[in-house]
């Protein structure tokens, strides 16, 4: 090996050495601090294996306390599994935006005084970003039930597709062009390079979505995640937790449309009919929001705080929901079986001039 070869090895061996002090070395540790900006009182910062991701620490939100522990999921740090275990995915209504830590539902659901209730939520995330975060992080925590609440996000039709933005971490999992990147991303360096060149500019756009439902600032006529992926991801998330011997159960998520019935024909109606034919399928438990906060008696201002954000009340609602909806569990076992299909909904929306909102 020449004197230039040799020099060539090791100012990457420098580089490397610097991108793992500058950035995290693996999508296990913390978070990549890239241009972290507050939106909407969330801190979140840039990442390049979920775009997004919730900063550590406590912070003020609305005027209440928000914790986030060291792996970028709200509550305190997790300790070492002593018990049944339920991990809550999703996006912010699962977060729990704009309530209190001891608020939001993975705070109230009583479903055993022995279960530890792990909330994963983060806001804007699509069930592209759940699942990469169970991959990354989540199976790590050993769940015993996952709770999958995604769906504004996915059904917006917005300026960026996820699928585009995250092809390199969807696509590593079956091509051989994803298993040579797959390789290369054990590399810091090249992670901070492919974050710089490819998806800092795309990532800003993205983290400047705003939460609405069917619908986004300048949208591109495609959704975030289109109705099919979304099909193929509740089945993957579901599929990961069977093979673990784990159970997996599905929220349907809730709005003020619910309650007040202005909207004929919702954009988001096709996806709440992949995720109840995905429960049925899989034989999991499915959580019926829309029932429970119309069953609730309470007015729309008292169940949400916006379109779909739900306030402390709404929050212990939709806990006492999923709580009769896991009825008997841990003692009694939830049986999931692999249907071995995914689900096929045509998207009318996707043939129209232009999105229903």
């Amino acid at each position: 090996m020449g004197f230039a070869a040799i020099l060539a090895v090791a100012t990457l061996l420098v580089l490397e050495g610097l991108a793992h002090v500058l950035a995290a070395p693996s999508p296990q540790a913390g978070a990549w601090r890239a241009d972290a900006e507050a939106e909407g009182g969330i801190l979140l910062d840039g990442s390049p294996w979920f775009l997004w991701e919730l900063r550590p620490g406590v912070h003020q939100e609305r005027g209440v306390t928000v914790s986030v522990n060291t792996l970028g999921m709200r509550g305190p740090e997790v300790g070492p599994k002593s018990g049944p275990r339920v991990l809550a995915l999703g996006d912010s209504s699962i977060y729990g935006f704009g309530v209190a830590d001891d608020a939001v539902f993975t705070s109230r659901l009583a479903v055993s005084p022995e279960v530890e209730v792990i909330n994963g939520g983060v806001p804007g995330y699509s069930t592209f970003q759940s699942l990469n975060l169970l991959d990354a992080r989540g199976l790590a925590l050993e769940p015993d039930l996952l709770l999958v609440g995604n769906l504004w996000s996915d059904n917006n039709f917005d300026t960026f597709v996820d699928r585009e933005l995250l092809a390199a971490y969807s696509d590593w999992r079956g091509s051989r062009t994803g298993a040579i990147r797959g390789v290369l991303e054990r590399s810091a360096l090249f992670r901070w390079v492919d974050w710089f060149a490819r998806v800092r500019g795309q990532a800003e756009s993205a983290r400047r979505v705003g939460w609405t439902v069917g619908g986004g600032g300048d949208p591109t006529g495609r959704r975030r995640v289109a109705l099919q992926d979304y099909a193929a991801n509740l089945y993957e998330l579901a599929s990961r937790m069977e093979a673990r011997g784990g159970a997996v159960a599905f929220i349907l998520l809730a709005n003020r449309d619910d309650i007040l019935h202005r909207t004929p024909n919702p954009a988001w109606g096709p996806y709440r009919e992949v995720m109840r034919q995905t429960a049925a399928s899989w034989g999991a438990p499915l959580v019926d929001a829309p029932a429970a906060f119309q069953a609730s008696g309470l007015d729309v201002d008292a169940l949400f705080l916006d379109v779909m954000h739900p306030t402390a009340a709404g929050h212990q609602v939709l806990a006492d929901a999923i709580a009769a909806a896991l009825a008997g569990w841990p003692e009694r076992r939830i049986d999931i079986v692999d249907p071995g299909v995914v689900p096929v909904i045509a998207d009318p929306f996707l043939h129209m001039e232009a999105p229903v909102r």
